[in-house]
């Protein structure tokens, strides 16, 4: 039977010296959000601001420390099918949100109302500009970026996939215990489907899909 490693290729080869640059990537870029996290800067440098500047520096790190393409990170273009698709994946998410949102309140589990209404209280634009950063910088650096250097030093889907979720997972503690069900749920399905289709585009709108939903299209129709 032929092995994980022998069906799955990284989608870029390697270079020299790629495992250490792989290793320094993995640990400062799955490190810096908790780090961003302790500066006391306004709501959009936070949300927005410090998330773009991220994703710059691992675009730079793939192109001018790595010496690689935005391919090795698992981009492959984006076609109407993939839009479609993520459109499809990303309400399918929207009613998976609903669904666990009754449950976990049903059972008490914590719910972060101040962060809710934080983000609540954004105008449109910000929030629009907070979903788009999520749903690009996010899936660049868990799922594309972590993933593929994580599989080329491991050669396991498994640990590739596990790792960045429990970071991606973590990150999201600012929302309540309860929130974390969700995001863990979801931060392994969007794990899987990287894993099988290696396509960031995606991941890209079905993440935008959800979050939009969840955070402006759904606060507008109750009213709050």
């Amino acid at each position: 039977m032929t092995s994980v490693q022998e069906t799955i290729q990284p989608t870029e080869p390697l270079v020299p010296h790629a495992n250490l640059k792989a290793i320094t990537g993995v640990l400062v870029f799955l490190s810096l959000p908790f780090l961003m996290g302790q500066l006391d800067l306004s709501f959009i440098v936070a949300n927005v601001g410090m998330w773009w500047l991220l994703f710059a520096l691992i675009v730079s790190w793939v192109y001018f420390v790595e010496k690689r393409t935005i391919a090795s990170v698992g981009w492959k273009g984006c076609s109407t099918k993939t839009v479609l698709g993520g459109v499809g994946l990303g309400l399918l998410l929207f009613v998976l949100f609903g669904v666990l949102s009754v449950a976990v309140q049903a059972i008490g589990l914590e719910l972060s109302q101040e962060t809710a209404a934080l983000f609540a209280s954004q105008p449109w634009p910000v929030l629009l500009l907070v979903v788009l950063r999520a749903a690009v910088v996010e899936e660049v650096l868990y799922r594309g970026y972590c993933f593929e250097r994580l599989f080329e030093l491991t050669g396991s889907r498994l640990l590739a996939g596990l790792l960045p979720l429990i970071v991606f997972t973590l990150a999201h503690l600012g929302w309540g215990v309860g929130h974390l069900l969700f995001v863990f749920l979801v931060g392994g399905l969007f794990a899987i489907i990287y894993a099988t289709k290696r396509n960031l585009a995606l991941l890209f709108v079905a993440h935008f899909t959800v979050d939009a939903l969840a955070l402006m299209v759904l606060p507008l129709m109750l009213g709050s």
